[in-house]
């Protein structure tokens, strides 16, 4: 679906899980509440928990987790400071940033890792997806799987092309032709505005790897993040979900700290499965 660009990847991974040059991991309640079911919460207590900043163009990218006191999660998304985007390349290409997820994000919800894709000047398909945009890739398998996903080849695309078992996919789905190293396969939703005469401002991917579902992605325009105060997106569910006996999103979020500048992307609607 589109070319890897991965100079930088390496570099951040071995930055963000050694934490030897990144801030630590923390926790506070800081982060502003503007999500309706954070509202509705307020008779319960949460807590954010973030994991260490990580540099992001002009500025950094961090995640966060929401929780309850009791461990439900509520939010779970990346937090951009607002001058990051200001400092992003303008060359050709992809560019790769590996967020690791605070322990309680790991264990309250299925997911490992984010990997931030910055595309500036988009990627295939020609006249859909080529304007400037980022991919959230909300990884449920570990960065070590995730890099060793290889090429897509005559010899590898067996692995590439298995289609996860009936349910685990929602329906509406289409497989992205061939794969990506280091990430998989691409599963398009052909029920978005820009497959039916509409235009790309944002959209939800799902991906595969060896008849698995390895990530969620919310994937957005820069411009839709700049110029969106607050806004909240259901995604189709499968039927079927593994791991299993945790929990699910089932909405992704953009908005913006009307104090701060800084931008969210995050996931929420959480349900037991």
């Amino acid at each position: 679906m589109k070319q890897k660009f991965s100079l930088t990847l390496l570099a951040l991974a071995a930055c963000a899980f050694s934490f030897t040059s990144c801030k630590k991991e923390v926790s506070d309640t800081a982060k502003p509440a503007v999500l309706s079911e954070q509202k509705a919460n307020q008779d319960e207590k949460t807590n954010n928990f973030y994991g260490p900043e990580v540099s992001f163009g002009g500025g950094k990218v961090r995640s966060f987790v929401t929780l309850t006191h009791t461990g439900v999660p509520i939010e779970l998304g990346v937090e951009i400071s607002a001058s990051a985007f200001a400092g992003l390349s303008t060359q050709p290409g992809e560019y790769s940033y590996i967020v690791p997820l605070h322990q309680k994000a790991r264990a309250a919800t299925p997911f490992d890792h984010i990997e931030v894709d910055w595309n500036p000047y988009g990627h295939p398909p020609p006249g859909i997806y080529d304007v400037p945009h980022f991919d959230f890739h909300f990884y449920k398998i570990s960065l070590d799987q995730q890099m060793a996903i290889p090429e897509y080849s005559p010899a590898t695309a067996s692995m590439f092309d298995a289609p996860p078992p009936t349910g685990y996919l929602p329906a509406g789905y289409i497989p992205g032709p061939g794969g990506v190293a280091q990430m998989g396969k691409h599963w398009l939703d052909v029920l978005s505005p820009e497959f039916n005469g509409g235009m790309f401002t944002r959209t939800f991917i799902y991906g595969t790897y060896n008849g698995a579902v390895t990530f969620d992605e919310p994937m957005i325009t820069k411009a839709y993040i700049e110029n969106t105060v607050s806004s909240s997106t259901n995604f189709r569910q499968p039927q079927y979900f593994s791991p299993n006996n945790t929990y699910y999103p089932t909405k992704y979020n953009v908005y913006t700290d009307a104090k701060t500048g800084d931008h969210y992307i995050s996931l929420s609607g959480f349900v037991w499965r």
